[in-house]
């Protein structure tokens, strides 16, 4: 015969840590796979699923018995999911498909001044994204080196007209320097 030995548990142990360990072993699998089927991608499933039992752990004392556990669970997941969802919206990444833009390294060229001139290029981008297509159209080919008589009748605007775009467009990169 085998004894096991069975360590009691903290003193600051209480029912509601049991609940709570009992609705993570049993309910993990079913939210788990609610996340994936909510289009939240396996990567970030484990992270989601943390934070709904952090959710859940604030309010335990809202659940009346843990047999109503797995709806009430579910209501709490389709949150977390479409919440995940809602801020991957506005989340990007950095230096997703930049390869292709980076600047040519030259002999004498410093890995600081490579940095710089990397990063000077993501924030044109930046700056170019955050521009209304009408300023773009402009800024673009003037940055191109096109000059301003041929940008305005490109566009078929007179000349005035792409003058005051690009000053719009100076205009909304000082703001933007500032902020």
């Amino acid at each position: 015969m085998v004894t096991i030995l069975v360590h009691p548990p903290p003193a600051n142990f209480s029912a509601s840590h049991a609940l709570l360990g009992r609705l993570y072993l049993e309910h993990r699998a079913f939210l788990r796979r609610l996340l994936l089927g909510q289009s939240v991608p396996p990567r970030d499933v484990e992270d989601v699923l943390q934070d709904i039992f952090v959710t859940v752990w604030r309010r335990l004392s809202c659940l009346v018995t843990p047999e109503q556990a797995r709806p009430w669970l579910w209501v709490i997941g389709l949150n977390h999911a479409r919440n995940y969802r809602k801020r991957l919206r506005y989340e990007r990444e950095v230096l997703v498909g930049f390869a292709e833009d980076l600047p040519e390294q030259e002999d004498g060229t410093s890995p600081e001044t490579l940095l710089q001139a990397t990063y000077g290029m993501f924030r044109l981008k930046r700056f170019l994204g955050k521009l209304s297509a009408r300023l773009r159209s402009a800024v673009i080919p003037y940055l191109e080196g096109r000059p301003i008589t041929e940008i305005a009748a490109s566009l078929g605007i007179k000349v005035k007209t792409a003058h005051s775009r690009l000053h719009l467009a100076r205009k909304h990169l000082e703001t933007l320097a500032l902020a």
